[in-house]
């Protein structure tokens, strides 16, 4: 009797996380950017029902000058290249996970509105023009939208994002433990946790 209660737990448990793994979560994320206010607002859900919703708004202040703070770290020119050395050795291990990522993800929809200028209008053009080179990229994509309007008498930028993807998580976690069973992401990954 107690065997068969052990057994029925341990199937629903391995039910539990394989539903967890193979359901995709369903991610959206809207954000608005302007002069005086900053709305973000980001919602995961699965299954239909919303499992963790932020919402934030925030008006800008007008910038006080800020004291210098003294840098609680230091830098060590070792530790850095030790990094930096790691981060080399586990390119193969980071390819696997990069290319999980890209199987985990799909992104339903993506789009980006935004008006920016920089005070010069000779600056604003450069800049509109290598932005509109990537918008061109990115704009080949289906779901993708994104759009940049140069604005050569402000200062700053304003506009909106709105993205939904879904993510599952089976392709997220197998990568994961690829790139973690290759000895220099295991590393790499020990040297930046305790930096």
């Amino acid at each position: 009797m107690i065997l068969e209660i052990v057994a029925i737990v341990l199937v629903i448990l391995f039910s539990l996380v394989l539903a967890v793994l193979l359901i995709p979560f369903h991610v959206v994320l809207a954000a608005s950017i302007s002069q005086s206010v900053r709305k973000f607002d980001v919602a995961l859900s699965w299954l239909g029902l919303t499992l963790w919703r932020r919402k934030q708004t925030e008006a800008k202040k007008p910038e006080e000058k800020k004291k210098a703070t003294p840098a609680k770290r230091k830098f060590s020119i070792q530790k850095g290249a030790q990094i930096l050395s790691s981060l080399l050795d586990s390119i193969p291990a980071l390819s696997i996970l990069v290319r999980s990522i890209k199987r985990a993800l799909h992104i339903q929809s993506l789009d980006a509105n935004f008006a920016f200028g920089s005070g010069d209008p000779a600056d604003t053009a450069i800049i509109a023009g290598y932005l509109w080179s990537f918008a061109w990229i990115l704009n080949s994509v289906p779901s993708v939208s994104i759009s940049f309007r140069p604005d050569l008498e402000m200062i700053g930028i304003d506009g909106s994002i709105r993205a939904e993807a879904r993510v599952r998580m089976l392709f997220l976690a197998i990568g994961f433990l690829r790139a973690y069973s290759k000895k220099p992401f295991r590393k790499l990954i020990k040297e930046v946790r305790t930096r």
